[in-house]
């Protein structure tokens, strides 16, 4: 599923226009990006936690030339689903 799938289903299932939907679904998107970059933490219940993490520095190989490569310390997002979305299968 892409953005505009998320967006036609969002219009089918609000009885609103697709135009609408696209703002709404942006407004999301743009809030929790926004949520996520000062390092917040988002759940939604019985959908899943999305989370900001250190991310260690360390040193990796090129798999092609074996070389070591340094990798800098930063942030990753880790999201863990939810009871409801674990349930699925």
């Amino acid at each position: 599923m892409i953005k505009i799938d998320i967006v036609n289903e969002v219009s089918r299932l609000a009885d609103i226009t697709k135009v609408k939907a696209e703002q709404a679904v942006d407004a999301v998107l743009d809030a929790m990006r926004l949520s996520m970059q000062r390092g917040e933490r988002i759940e939604l219940r019985g959908f899943g936690v999305f989370q900001v993490k250190p991310r260690k520095r360390g040193i990796g190989r090129n798999p092609r030339t074996g070389t070591e490569v340094r990798i800098p310390p930063g942030r990753t997002i880790r999201f863990k689903p939810g009871k409801d979305l674990q349930n699925l299968g």
